[in-house]
């Protein structure tokens, strides 16, 4: 398999995975948790703190961004593939970077999302009223599910970063190799270093 075809499928696999963490993001954060409304009782202690939103509705659209637009330059005009062969350093530069932070910033997600769900599972196994344990079964459900779809986005970033910026190669073409002319006009083979 080449590393384009990986990056490609990395790039796939990102954009359903961050689509996923984002729908899970507001599937958690609803109005009740957002108005502060699930909490314990009698000490009113909130088990779901809402500004956790700002950790993780940011290292899903990220990823989701990164990967996207991965994705489209695949099918960019001649202008874009001359512009990015032109600025090849600073845009190398920019995306590792980038990709960097939603490594990391998803990887943050997936802990906040594990200390948040072990808090609330003792609630989600056994709590008064019947209705208090059953949302916190469902959000307990939620947020495993969110920190597992952190943690995918985490790994194919990682990935996409090692193949890309790391060294790791498999018959690799760079974007000077992609804006010679092939050797056979029938026959064009579009790999780009983005994607």
């Amino acid at each position: 398999m080449q590393t384009s075809t990986i990056i490609f499928v990395c790039n796939v696999a990102l954009v359903m995975a961050s689509i996923t963490g984002l729908c899970l993001c507001s599937s958690v954060f609803d109005f009740i948790v957002v108005s502060k409304l699930y909490y314990t009782v009698p000490d009113h202690k909130i088990l779901i703190n809402p500004l956790m939103a700002f950790w993780i509705f940011p290292a899903s659209a990220l990823s989701l961004l990164l990967s996207f637009l991965s994705l489209i330059f695949l099918s960019a005009g001649p202008r874009v593939v001359k512009f990015a062969v032109d600025h090849q350093m600073i845009l190398s530069f920019f995306h590792g970077f980038f990709l960097c932070v939603a490594a990391i910033l998803s990887s943050y997600v997936s802990l906040l999302c594990a200390q948040n769900a072990n808090d609330i599972s003792g609630y989600a196994a056994f709590a008064t009223p019947a209705q208090f344990q059953l949302a916190s079964a469902w959000y307990y459900s939620r947020l495993r599910a969110l920190m597992v779809f952190s943690i995918i986005q985490s790994l194919l970033n990682a990935i996409v970063i090692s193949f890309l910026y790391l060294g790791i190669s498999c018959k690799y073409r760079t974007f000077i190799e992609v804006s010679e002319k092939p050797t056979h006009p029938d026959l064009v083979e579009r790999t780009t270093y983005f994607a």
